[in-house]
């Protein structure tokens, strides 16, 4: 009997071999194991390409599809894509102030033996993986992604279902990582399926995922006949920048929204890649324009090897200013910080509307602005105006 031979996908290490590359040519499976892991790999494929040390590697690995570094512009070392997933110097350069591995303090928050991050009363976070199929540089998750030691075990995720079925007030469950579409069609079937079985109370089932955008072959029928059948209701999707979005991206949101699912987006305001404004009207117009609500707009988390991305509270007001009124208001996103150690999402929003005192004694008056600077008093709303009880004859 003939011993079957598996061949493993090489990577395609010549910028012509990429170029001819066609993602959808082949399963989502051989394009992931196709991932560049480190960026000599990448020197025939990208020119002026920076040459980090190899200490950087001892904190945060590398990890890239082809379908990535296909959108990297060969030449340009500004490139908001290259900017996103290649090593960089800054990455070892001091902060200048306190960074962290758990700047979002998810593991005080983390329920003993399991994977379930439960900081507010009804909804929790489920961490079902480790690995993403692409690694953002400003990743707020480096503590447990792409570290071995920071694998999810199964008996955590066994552990995780039964915690949330036991909590009848949790309605709310947000699948993230890692990415969970890292899971193959069964293992994620089994996950969706064990929740939707033994918690029947979660009103609410979500998904986050990087991965549709990073590798949008991943999407596929089958996978979203799994998520329709388990009543997943909203898929969040993570893009920072126009370029993300190729024809073959919209392809494949058409597919989950066919399924009956509600998509969100989420971004990260990141220095040099998108903190222009006519960068983020174009990328929330494009969003909305193929159904996917922009949903938030993060401030970069104070991450190990992350600062060098953080844009400051002034810019982001700036930019949040430079999009409301300017672009259809479904496209506008709430901007926020994730405030250190758990305190949450925190609204970053200029001030538009303001109570003032009248100076003739009248009480107060509100004083609006409107996107162009425009402005107009209205007295009544800042009366505390009672409508007096009719007496009855």
């Amino acid at each position: 009997m003939l011993q079957k031979i598996v061949i493993s996908p090489r990577q395609l290490l010549s910028r012509a071999e990429l170029e001819a590359y066609d993602p959808a040519s082949e399963p989502w499976q051989k394009q992931f194991a196709r991932r560049y892991t480190h960026h000599s790999e990448l020197k025939d494929v990208l020119n002026n390409m920076e040459d980090v040390n190899e200490t950087v590697y001892e904190k945060f690995a590398v990890s890239i599809t082809p379908y990535m570094a296909k959108l990297m512009d060969p030449h340009d070392p500004n490139c908001p894509i290259r900017l996103q997933y290649l090593p960089s110097r800054h990455e070892e350069q001091k902060a200048g102030f306190t960074t962290l591995l758990d700047e979002l303090g998810e593991e005080g928050d983390t329920v003993p033996g399991t994977s379930v991050v439960h900081r507010y009363p009804r909804r929790v976070l489920f961490l079902v993986s480790n690995t993403c199929s692409t690694l953002c540089r400003f990743c707020t998750r480096k503590r447990m992604v792409s570290q071995p030691s920071g694998s999810v075990h199964k008996d955590e995720i066994e552990r995780s279902i039964d915690y949330i079925a036991s909590n009848k007030d949790i309605d709310d469950v947000l699948l993230s990582g890692g990415d969970p579409l890292t899971f193959d069609d069964e293992r994620l079937d089994y996950i969706l399926g064990a929740i939707r079985e033994r918690a029947p109370h979660v009103r609410f089932l979500r998904i986050g995922s990087r991965m549709v955008v990073q590798l949008p072959t991943r999407v596929t029928p089958e996978l979203c006949a799994i998520l329709e059948k388990h009543r997943v209701q909203m898929v969040n999707i993570h893009i920072n920048h126009p370029k993300e979005i190729t024809p073959l991206l919209r392809e494949r949101v058409k597919l989950i929204q066919k399924a009956g699912i509600m998509m969100g987006l989420q971004t990260v305001c990141l220095k040099g890649v998108n903190d222009d404004v006519a960068v983020l009207r174009e990328l929330f117009m494009q969003a909305i324009e193929m159904g996917v609500r922009p949903y938030y707009v993060y401030s970069t988390d104070m991450v190990e090897g992350a600062h060098h991305f953080i844009v400051p509270y002034h810019r982001m007001l700036e930019l949040y200013e430079g999009i409301r009124g300017w672009i259809s208001g479904p496209a506008v996103p709430t901007f926020v910080v994730d405030g250190l150690g758990g305190l949450g999402k925190l609204p970053i929003i200029p001030t538009y509307v303001t109570e003032e005192i009248r100076r003739d004694g009248q009480g107060t008056t509100i004083k609006c602005r409107n996107y162009k600077g425009d402005t107009v008093e209205m007295p009544g709303l800042g009366l505390d105006f009672r409508v007096p009880s009719q007496s009855r004859a």
